[in-house]
């Protein structure tokens, strides 16, 4: 039986799991749990999943978590979750249609058909934030939903994202916070983008009431409290992207502090005191006076998670194979775009390519090719971010589920020429989740202090010059490849959604 202290509960919302943990004021994990949900790919192109298994799986995870606790000495409830992932709902809050996750690239065309009304520098204008062109973002989504299912427009009557969905079902509240809805809020003033809405033919009255991260939108009520176990009253807090959940769960809130967030898609960046604009990059809102100057590839953890689904085999017997074999794997090269790219090259035709395949290379060469390749990805985000922030804090923090792998941590470090560091807790975003409601709890006075009395490093890892140095020479060739081979995938991924009669045909750039 845990002693009694009081704790806070953080929830992420993973791309795909739920996170549930449960945490003492000074940051000490008492107990997490994972409970994933599927993803649905009903055409190529598509990604989706059902709303309601977020809720059922937040369910599970909670009862587990406070099984052993006092539930009245559970102060609140913070939430993160995933952003692009659309979820229409009707007034009961009834999902309407299965959410849109990340990696849907069905409104690639939409994305054209965007930037033929606003060039990108007029929308970054008009929303306050400069976004490179992506299926993802909710404007070119909102497009395709018009063209292509008008009658879930018609009949929405708000727009959630995960989180919020999940915060409804704990309170009956709709609400949601700025930052989780870049691409469809002025940044300006924190308000819906009407203006954009309006010229796009597009409805502005699905956006929830939008409030602060740590803000109070409701208490656990009691139908909710009913199926998690929760006592009714809790609170329950607007709560963040995973993103900028992360962020505050690294602890790094002050300007150059440097994380890498790991997960099935990896973020890197760095806190920065003013703004930057960077094509390949995004500049976004963080806490008060700084934002998040960072870039994303779409399969970090993703990648790794491919190849142990594709091939039967756990994560332990994968890292344990990259170990085997040398640096730089005999000259393989793996690029991670699996599901198309964002940063740097933000191109939803991409697709995945080992390069080098030699009669000597085995299975081994081929998992720490997937290491690697990641982290030269990395890289290339880190070299622009370098260039325009620099005085990047040392060490780079890292987090996520791919952290606890020491040898991709290791590698990682190796091929930035940088000094990282792991998390205490690896659930970042839920630990951030729940320092927002420690902080409407009363317990910290805002979020910078939460984080620094939350957040701890385990493990560093320094630098081997000489395998800096040779990888180096591999990560040169690296960024040669994609230049190299991006007609060819363009080709490739075109005549793939043709065989397969998919409406997402993704148009020339």
């Amino acid at each position: 039986m845990l002693r009694v202290m009081r704790h806070v509960l953080g929830l992420d919302l993973g791309s795909s799991s739920a996170k549930v943990g449960l945490f003492t004021l000074d940051g000490h994990c008492a107990r997490i749990t994972n409970v994933s949900y599927p993803t649905s790919e009903p055409q190529p192109g598509f990604r989706e999943q059902d709303p309601r298994l977020w809720w059922d799986a937040v369910v599970s995870g909670i009862r587990e978590v406070t099984s052993a606790v006092r539930l009245n000495d559970i102060l609140a409830v913070g939430t993160s979750g995933h952003i692009s992932s659309q979820t229409f709902v009707d007034r009961n809050g009834a999902p309407l249609r299965p959410a849109l996750t990340f990696q849907d690239r069905r409104a690639w065309s939409e994305v054209e058909e965007l930037h033929s009304d606003f060039t990108r520098e007029e929308l970054a204008i008009q929303l306050g934030i400069d976004l490179p062109p992506a299926a993802s973002w909710p404007l070119p989504r909102l497009l395709w939903f018009k063209k292509h299912e008008p009658k879930t427009l018609e009949r929405a009557h708000l727009l959630l994202q995960a989180k919020d969905s999940v915060n409804f079902r704990l309170t009956g509240e709709f609400a949601t916070d700025a930052s989780s809805n870049r691409g469809i809020v002025d940044f300006s003033s924190d308000t819906v983008a009407e203006s954009v809405l309006s010229k796009l033919g597009l409805p502005a009255h699905l956006m929830p009431r939008i409030c602060g991260p740590a803000e109070v939108i409701g208490r656990v009520c009691r139908k909710a409290a009913s199926e998690t176990g929760l006592p009714a009253g809790i609170p329950v807090v607007a709560g963040w992207n995973d993103l900028n959940a992360s962020a505050l769960g690294n602890g790094c809130v002050d300007d150059g502090d440097a994380f890498d967030i790991t997960g099935t898609s990896d973020h890197l960046g760095v806190v920065s005191c003013v703004s930057h604009w960077v094509p390949e990059l995004m500049c976004a809102p963080y806490l008060p006076g700084k934002r998040l100057f960072y870039g994303v590839t779409s399969n970090g953890g993703g990648s790794l998670a491919w190849y142990k689904g594709a091939f039967s085999k756990s994560v332990e017997e994968l890292i344990c194979l990259a170990e085997s074999a040398p640096a730089g794997s005999d000259s393989l090269l793996f690029l991670p775009y699996l599901d198309g790219e964002r940063s740097p090259i933000w191109d939803a035709r991409a697709c995945g390519a080992f390069v080098g395949i030699q009669s000597l290379h085995g299975e081994a060469h081929f998992v720490r090719a997937i290491l690697e390749g990641v982290a030269f990805s990395l890289r290339q985000i880190l070299d622009l971010v370098d260039q325009d922030a620099g005085n990047l804090t040392e060490p780079i923090v890292i987090s996520g589920g791919a952290a606890r792998s020491g040898s991709w941590n290791q590698i990682k470090a190796n091929v930035w020429a940088r000094p990282a560091a792991v998390t205490e807790n690896l659930d970042s975003a839920g630990l951030g989740a729940a320092m927002l409601a420690a902080v409407a709890a009363g317990e910290y006075r805002d979020c910078e202090t939460a984080a620094r009395g939350m957040a701890r490093l385990r493990a560093r890892y320094t630098v081997d010059p000489g395998l800096a140095a040779r990888y180096e020479q591999f990560y040169r060739v690296y960024c040669e490849l994609y230049p190299a081979l991006k007609n060819c995938m363009a080709r490739l991924c075109e005549d793939r959604l043709k065989e397969a009669g998919s409406a997402c045909l993704v148009k020339p750039q």
